[in-house]
């Protein structure tokens, strides 16, 4: 029983790091087209 909590755990942590991390990547790019597009005006 431990075991397969102790699996699952770690399989849900994989996934938050995952998520997190694509997270970071998009709101860079968001940060970077917000910044392009206010030094064009």
């Amino acid at each position: 029983m431990e075991n397969a909590f102790i699996i699952d755990f770690f399989h849900l942590t994989a996934v938050a790091i995952t998520v997190i991390c694509f997270l970071v990547i998009s709101g860079k790019r968001v940060i970077e087209l917000c910044s392009a597009t206010n030094s064009n005006k």
